[in-house]
């Protein structure tokens, strides 16, 4: 059995981002309240702006945060679990039947190839692993 994980290169896990996102709009508020007690109301406008901003900008990191892809071969069995934005997509190759091809199309580089199937691979593969990702899992594949 041989295995694959690959995940995206955060900074921030979601409960970082959740703690960040607090302290933000905690101080954004703060600031907004003494305006308003000196008499600028127009600041609650622009504060609620910046607010609603950050929050769809958090939102989608968080959404993309645990994104991975995991290339697991058992035997004759080739399974690629990826995840993306909360929704699992699995599918099943077979290694004597599957090729793992080099596209140069602008488009993801390495994909599986079997029958009518491609599906592109190494999202999360850094540039400078990829060519001993593709040797790697290329020994495995076509037996």
């Amino acid at each position: 059995m041989r295995t694959w994980l690959m995940k995206r290169n955060c900074s921030f896990s979601p409960k970082q981002v959740g703690l960040f996102y607090l302290s933000i709009v905690s101080f954004s508020l703060l600031v907004a309240g003494y305006f308003l007690l000196i008499g600028v109301w127009m600041i609650i406008i622009f504060t609620t702006i910046e607010i609603l901003a950050l929050t769809i900008a958090l939102y989608v990191y968080s959404r993309h945060a645990l994104d991975y892809e995991k290339i697991t071969i058992v035997g004759k069995q080739l399974l690629v679990e990826r995840s993306w934005g909360g929704r699992v997509e699995v599918n099943e190759f077979n290694t004597v039947w599957t090729k793992l091809i080099h596209k140069k199309d602008g488009g993801r580089d390495l994909v599986l190839v079997s029958a009518a199937k491609e599906l592109p691979i190494g999202y999360f593969v850094l540039a400078n692993q990829q060519e001993q990702f593709e040797k790697d899992l290329g020994s495995y594949l076509g037996l």
